[in-house]
């Protein structure tokens, strides 16, 4: 029994040890499963809701993206290329408020069939109204692709639009001009005439109207001009209208029609072709002495007198670099004259600003003369300002300026104010005591102390003379 007893609290101990060991393992179990699975459930949702924005924001853009394109392909805006301009016109009052289309890119097809970028044009380029894109000349004919902030892609070949250039709501009637050349059309502006509104009115291309039936006149001008960067100047004499879009026309070939509406869009193009007939301009001047430069259409040329130069009929653009300029054919008679631009004349026109166009018939018979006149606004005359028995340092002051004695000048001829200047010397005071004005003309005048004239007449080469001596005295009063 005495072992028995001793024993039994053992096993007792090693029970009791063996339980406890068991409940702290599966506490650590516990504890490493939380460990893991806490952030592993946070994971889960975090990546539930990160896909859900994802898709959220995947679908706002394929939904903008194809809103996009709708607004576009309905009029807001269409696009319509001619070939050398893009014109952009909201003709679809429907979008309330008004989108924007942000084009990033313009692209054109260049002659080693690559895509270019068009970098003369400052993207982002936020388009938020009708308006007219011109692309450089090196585009002209060529197709091009717009690229917009939503990654859409717009193809356009010359002469043709993305949406109907016109909808019922607004721009019925769609009216441009442009000047076919060998490169392809340039867009112009041209002032045409029409009784769309029943009156007979002017106006400027590109003009849209809302007008989608009826009947109406239009007629385009005979001549129109294209003028590029440098200058240059392409004259367009009218050929035919070109129609897109639905609507009948009693003519083609003439520079008014009459157009019936037929409830569609239409866009009615004023077609010219390049006048290539030339012809000679003369330019004359008034000052037959000195070379002045003009220049013509882009190219500079110096005229002295008079100079014929052959230019192509039609629109002409002159610009003059030469404003002012000194004559100096008479400096050695001690006149040196100065001129200013005063006006051109042309046919009875008369221009006074420095740049113009004029237009030169192309059947012209005669040679067309400008007159560019130049006005003879003041004149530099030379003077000798000669001092006698100069006391000291001593000046003669006209108008403020301080000019020295015994050399020449070239001044300015008009009134000025006269002041030979003296110096103290106690006990005595020098000044001028006699002044002599002597002219090119023979004119003399002589002025003696204390007549001393305030003022001078300068018109005409002179000499000026000053003759110093003691004009005062001071004596002791001791």
């Amino acid at each position: 029994m005495g072992i028995l007893w001793r024993t039994l609290p053992r096993w007792g101990v090693m029970i009791m040890n063996k339980g406890l060991s068991n409940v702290i393992s599966v506490i650590i179990l516990i504890f490493i499963i939380l460990l893991v699975l806490v952030p592993m459930l946070y994971y889960l949702e975090y990546s539930s809701q990160y896909n859900a924005v994802t898709q959220s924001v995947v679908n706002n853009y394929v939904y903008l993206k194809n809103l996009q394109i709708s607004q576009v392909t309905t009029g807001h805006p269409s696009l319509y290329y001619n070939g050398s301009s893009i014109f952009l016109i909201y003709s679809n009052g429907t979008f309330v408020p008004p989108s924007n289309l942000t084009i990033v890119s313009i692209l054109y097809l260049n002659s080693n069939g690559i895509w270019v970028n068009v970098t003369s044009i400052k993207y982002p380029l936020v388009v938020s109204q009708g308006q007219l894109i011109n692309l450089p000349s090196y585009t002209s004919g060529k197709p091009i692709i717009i690229v917009t902030s939503l990654g859409n892609i717009f193809f356009l070949q010359p002469g043709s639009s993305i949406g109907p250039f016109a909808t019922a709501s607004k721009g019925g009637v769609e009216i441009l001009a442009q000047i076919y050349t060998k490169n392809g059309p340039l867009s112009v502006s041209a002032n045409i005439t029409s009784n769309i509104y029943g009156s007979l009115k002017n106006y400027t291309t590109p003009v849209a109207f809302p007008n989608q039936t009826g009947t109406f006149t239009v007629k385009a001008p005979q001549y129109v001009y294209y003028q590029n960067s440098k200058g240059q100047i392409v004259t367009g004499v009218f050929y035919n209208w070109i129609k897109l879009g639905s609507g009948t026309l009693n003519s083609t070939t003439t520079q008014g029609v009459k157009v019936t509406l037929q409830g569609q869009p239409l866009v009615l193009i004023a077609n010219y072709s390049v006048i290539t007939t030339t012809v000679n301009l003369k330019i004359c001047t008034n000052d037959p002495n000195v070379p002045i430069t003009v220049n013509i259409d882009g190219s500079n040329y110096t005229i002295t007198r008079s100079y014929t130069v052959q230019v192509p009929a039609g629109y002409v653009n002159i610009t003059l670099y030469t404003l002012q300029f000194n004559d100096t054919t008479q400096q050695q008679q001690g006149i040196i004259k100065h001129y200013i631009y005063s006006n051109s004349t042309y046919n009875g026109n008369v221009y006074t600003a420095r740049s113009f166009i004029l237009f030169i018939p192309p059947s012209s018979s005669q040679t067309p003369v400008v007159y560019i006149k130049y006005y003879n606004n003041y004149n530099y005359y030379e003077i000798y300002i000669y001092g006698y028995k100069l006391p000291g340092s001593v000046n003669l002051i006209l108008n403020d300026t301080v000019y020295n004695y015994n050399k020449y000048y070239w001044i300015i001829g008009g009134n000025y104010s006269f002041s030979p200047t003296g110096i103290v010397n106690i006990p005595y005071s020098y000044g001028a005591q006699t002044v002599t004005f002597q002219y090119s003309n023979g004119t003399y005048f002589e002025y003696i102390f204390p007549n001393i004239p305030s003022y001078v007449i300068i018109n005409q080469p002179m000499n000026i003379e000053v003759y110093y001596d003691i004009i005062i005295y001071w004596t002791s009063l001791s």
